[in-house]
């Protein structure tokens, strides 16, 4: 499996922070990610939440 450049504390601070005020496309520019990293991110958040 590939392994990423954001631990796990990272990703959750990142989600958090789209939560609460800056945008999916903003963030992916300044972390230097694309976009659909973050849904993807968004969408395993969730399902362990679950």
């Amino acid at each position: 499996m590939k392994k990423t450049k954001f631990t796990e504390n990272q990703i959750v601070k990142i989600l958090k922070e789209n939560q609460l005020v800056r945008s999916v496309l903003e963030l992916a520019r300044e972390l230097g990610v694309n976009k659909s990293s973050i849904y993807y991110w968004r969408k395993i958040d969730l399902h362990q939440k679950r």
